[in-house]
C-alpha cells in the first residue's frame, strides 16, 4: 500500500473516531450530551437528557422544561435543546471528581441574549462557581470562582443568534496559580489568572441556567452538544476539537465574533443627481437634542439655518425612541425654554418624584409627575450628591416635545426644517479641510444638494463626520489610549445596551397582552415615567445588548426588540401597579445609547470626571454635567462623579484640518467612559447650544471654527453658572 493510501486510510479511521465525540482523547471525558441521542420527551419538551449510563440531567422541581427542536436549519437539520425563561436541567451527582484541579468544558451552543448564564455551571453555596456562558456584553465567558470570592474570568467576543463552539479551559500552574481561558470557534480569549483555592468540584451541576436561592439566571439560547473533561485540553487537541465540531454542525470556524467597525451602522450610498439646490449659513444634520440646541443658538445669533431630520417628529431619541424624560442634571437656557413651552399644554410635562409602588419582587423605579412641583424645575438640574430615591426628573409627552421645539424654531424665522429627509452623501474639498455640500433625500425620493458655510453633525451615529472621513472610536478604549483608571487593559468592540421603550395607557377594560412564544429574553426590571392616572412610558432598560447591532443590524434588532418589548409588557401588565393599563404603542426607533465617537481636538475622559470643575484646567468649557457613568448591560466604570465637570469646546472640533465642521451629539469627542456620563439629553442640548453659537460666530467673522473668539463664546455661555451646587458638593466631600 502506498504512503498516500495509508494516509487516506488513517484519516478515514480518525474521522470515524471523531464523529462520536471530537478530536480530543476521550479517556478523561466525564460528561457527553448530544441532542441527537439520550433525550426524553413529553410532547415537544425535554424531561431528561442522558449521557449513556453515567449521568442524567432532569428538570428540577419548580422549573420548566426546555424545548426540543428536531431539525435546526442552521445545524444542517440536526436537533438541539432550546432554553428560555425558567427552563433548566440539573445533573444529579458530582460530575467533576472531588480532587479535580483542571477541566475543560466544550459546548455547541447559540446565544440569544447577553447575560445568558449557564450553558454548563457548577455552583456551591460557598461562592464556588464554574460557568461557561456569556457576560453582560454578550462575550463568551469562562469564569471560575473559589469559596473566598477569588475569580479567574476569561472573555472573548461571540455572536448573538449564531451557532458556535464554546470552550472553557481551567489549568493549574506549577506555582499554584490557576488560569482560565475561553474560546469561541477559532477565537482565543486572553488568559485570566488567579490564586484559586482548589479543588472546586461541587454537587450542583446545571445545564441551561443557574439557580441562586430565590433568583434564577437563565441561558437564553440553545445547546446541541456538551462535553466535560477532567483535564485541560492541550492547545492542539482543543483546536482540532473545535474544528471537528464546526465541520460536524456546519459552523464557520473562522467566524470569531470580531467584526470590522466599517460593518456597523451603515449609512452611505452612492451620490444621486440633485433635483434642487439650497445654500445657507449653517446646516445641521439631525434634529435631536444637539441639533435643536444648535439650530436655536445659531439662528438667534443671526445665522440662517437648514435643519435636516430623517424622522417625522423632531426630538431624536427622546421623542422617537420614547426615552422621553430628562434625567437629573444641569441644563442650559434652551432646555428651560423647551420645558416652559411644553408646560403651556396641560399634562405635557412636569417634575416627577419617586412614587410608592405596589409591585414587589423586582427592581422598578416609578417616577410620576407631581403637579405641586411644576414650578420646581431647578430640583431636576442636580444629580451629584443627591440620593437616587429623592432626585427629580422631567418626563414629557413625545408629541409635546416635537410641538414645542417646532414652535421655538419657527419663532426665529431663520430655520428651514426639512423633516422626513435623510442625509446620505457628503462632499469635501481635496484638502479635507472643508465640507462643501451634502445630499439629502425626502420621503418622496427628491434629492436636494445643500451647501453651507458651516456644518454641524448632530446625528448621534456621526454619519456626516464618517462620510467625510473623520477618525472615529467605537467600543471600549484600552487603558493605553487615555490612561483612565477604569479602562480595560485591552479595547473591545462592546457597546452600551439598547432599549425598546413603549407606552401604556389607562383603560376601563384593558386588553390583556397575549404571551409571546417562544418567550424571548427580557430583564424583569423597569424604569417608569409619566402620570399617576395617565399615560406612562416603560423603559425596559437592556432590551438588547449594544453588541446586537453588530451581529444583527438595525432592522433585525427592531424585530427582536419588539418581541422582547411585548413579552416584557405581558409580564409587567400582571403587576399590581399596572392594573387597568393596556399597551398604547411601541417606540418606532431603537433607544441607542452608544455608537461611534469622533476623535476631536480634545477627548473628554475619566480624568475630567474625577477632577470635576474645581480641578479641571481647561479654559474653553462650554457645557457642564454631573451624571454618573451609566453603562447599561456593559459593566461600569466610574460609579459616580463628586461634582459637576466641564466639557471643552475642543470636544466639538473634529481632529484634522476641518475649518467648517463641528460635532454636537453623543458622538462628540469623549472616551467611552466619559460618554456614558455625558450622553443625556440636556447635556447634549448644551453641546448643541455651544456648537450653534460657535458656527454663527465663524460665519460672522469668516474664520474657521477653531479660530473663533473662544473666550467670548465661553463668557457668553457661562456654563459653570448652570450648576449652583458647586460649593455645596465640595463641602459634602
Amino acid at each position: 500500500m502506498s504512503l498516500a493510501h495509508r494516509s487516506l486510510l488513517l484519516l478515514a479511521l480518525i474521522a470515524m473516531f471523531l464523529s462520536s465525540v471530537g478530536a480530543a482523547d476521550d479517556s478523561d471525558l466525564l460528561l457527553h450530551l448530544e441532542a441527537s441521542r439520550g433525550v426524553s420527551l413529553d410532547g415537544g419538551n425535554v424531561t431528561a437528557w442522558a449521557d449513556g449510563e453515567r449521568w442524567g440531567a432532569i428538570v428540577p422541581e419548580g422549573y420548566d422544561r426546555p424545548r426540543f427542536i428536531r431539525e435546526t436549519k442552521e445545524l444542517g437539520g440536526k436537533p438541539c435543546v432550546a432554553f428560555a425563561g425558567r427552563d433548566l436541567l440539573g445533573i444529579t451527582g458530582q460530575v467533576l471528581p472531588k480532587d479535580a484541579v483542571e477541566m475543560t468544558v466544550v459546548a455547541v451552543a447559540r446565544m440569544e441574549a447577553a447575560s445568558s448564564v449557564g450553558i454548563f455551571s457548577i455552583r456551591e453555596a460557598t461562592n464556588r462557581t464554574i460557568q461557561l456562558d456569556t457576560d453582560a456584553h454578550g462575550n463568551a465567558r469562562f469564569i471560575v470562582r473559589d469559596k473566598s470570592g477569588r475569580a479567574a474570568n476569561s472573555v472573548e467576543a461571540s455572536h448573538h443568534g449564531t451557532w458556535g463552539v464554546w470552550i472553557g479551559v481551567l489549568r493549574s500552574g506549577a506555582d499554584g496559580e490557576s488560569t482560565t481561558q475561553v474560546f469561541f470557534n477559532k477565537a482565543c480569549g486572553p488568559e485570566a489568572n488567579s490564586d484559586l483555592s482548589l479543588p472546586l468540584a461541587g454537587t450542583s451541576n446545571w445545564i441551561g441556567g443557574l439557580p441562586l436561592g430565590r433568583h434564577f439566571l437563565s441561558w437564553n439560547g440553545a445547546i446541541a452538544e456538551i462535553s466535560v473533561y477532567d483535564r485541560a485540553l492541550a492547545n492542539q487537541e482543543r483546536e482540532e476539537l473545535a474544528l471537528t465540531l464546526c465541520e460536524k454542525y456546519g459552523i464557520d470556524y473562522q467566524d470569531t465574533g470580531r467584526v470590522a467597525p466599517s460593518a456597523i451602522y451603515p449609512w452611505k450610498t452612492e451620490p444621486k443627481p440633485a433635483d434642487e439646490e439650497m445654500s445657507t449659513d449653517v446646516c445641521i444634520v439631525g434634529a435631536g437634542s444637539g441639533g435643536i440646541g444648535a439650530a436655536l443658538a445659531a439662528a438667534r445669533s443671526g445665522a440662517d439655518v437648514i435643519l435636516v431630520e430623517r424622522q417625522e417628529k423632531i426630538g431624536g431619541t427622546g421623542v422617537n425612541a420614547l426615552v422621553s424624560g430628562w434625567e437629573p442634571g444641569p441644563g442650559c437656557s434652551i432646555a428651560r425654554e423647551i420645558y416652559d413651552e411644553m408646560r403651556k399644554v396641560p399634562r405635557s410635562t412636569g417634575v416627577s418624584r419617586l412614587w410608592p409602588r405596589k409591585s414587589t419582587g423586582f427592581s422598578m423605579g416609578l417616577w410620576l409627575i407631581d403637579e405641586s412641583l411644576a414650578d420646581q424645575y431647578i430640583l431636576t438640574t442636580r444629580r451629584a450628591g443627591v440620593s437616587s430615591n429623592v432626585f427629580h426628573n422631567v418626563p414629557y409627552r413625545p408629541e409635546a416635545m416635537d410641538r414645542a421645539c417646532r414652535d421655538l424654531l419657527k419663532e426665529t424665522a431663520r430655520v428651514t426644517l426639512l423633516d422626513r429627509t435623510t442625509f446620505f452623501y457628503a462632499t469635501a474639498n481635496d484638502a479635507k479641510s472643508r465640507v462643501e455640500s451634502i445630499l439629502v433625500e425626502d420621503a418622496q425620493g427628491a434629492v436636494t444638494k445643500i451647501s453651507a458655510e458651516v456644518f454641524i453633525d448632530s446625528t448621534g451615529c456621526v454619519h456626516l463626520c464618517r462620510a467625510v472621513g473623520c477618525e472615529t472610536m467605537l467600543g471600549f478604549d484600552p487603558i493605553s489610549r487615555f490612561d483612565e483608571p477604569s479602562a480595560p487593559e485591552k479595547g473591545s468592540l462592546q457597546l452600551n445596551a439598547i432599549s425598546r421603550c413603549y407606552t401604556v395607557k389607562p383603560s376601563k377594560n384593558p386588553t390583556p397582552q397575549p404571551p409571546i412564544e417562544p418567550v424571548p429574553y427580557f430583564a424583569k426590571v423597569a424604569h417608569v415615567t409619566g402620570w399617576v392616572d395617565g399615560h406612562r412610558v416603560i423603559n425596559p432598560l437592556p432590551s438588547l445588548p449594544g453588541r446586537a447591532l453588530i451581529d444583527f443590524g438595525y432592522e433585525k434588532c427592531l424585530e427582536r426588540s419588539e418581541r422582547s418589548a411585548l413579552a416584557h409588557w405581558h409580564w409587567l401588565q400582571q403587576q399590581a401597579d399596572f392594573e387597568g393599563y393596556e399597551l398604547d404603542y411601541i417606540a418606532p426607533m431603537l433607544g441607542i445609547r452608544e455608537s461611534y465617537r469622533v476623535v476631536t481636538d480634545y477627548i473628554l475622559n475619566e480624568h475630567d470626571l474625577i477632577a470635576c470643575l474645581p480641578g479641571q484646567k481647561h479654559d474653553d468649557i462650554i457645557a457642564v454635567a454631573d451624571h454618573p457613568c451609566d453603562i447599561h448591560g456593559a459593566g461600569g466604570g466610574l460609579g459616580h462623579v463628586e461634582n459637576a465637570y466641564g466639557v471643552p469646546y475642543r470636544c466639538l472640533i473634529p481632529k484634522g484640518d476641518w475649518e467648517n465642521l463641528l460635532v454636537a451629539c453623543r458622538g462628540s469627542g469623549m472616551s467611552k467612559i466619559a460618554a456614558s456620563s455625558c450622553r443625556l439629553q440636556r447635556t447634549i442640548i448644551q453641546l448643541g447650544h455651544a456648537a450653534g453659537m460657535a458656527a454663527a460666530m465663524a460665519v460672522e467673522a469668516d474664520v474657521p471654527v477653531d479660530e473663533i473668539d473662544v473666550g467670548r463664546l465661553v463668557e457668553t455661555l457661562d456654563a459653570p453658572s448652570r450648576y449652583r451646587w458647586l460649593e455645596e458638593n465640595m463641602q459634602e466631600r
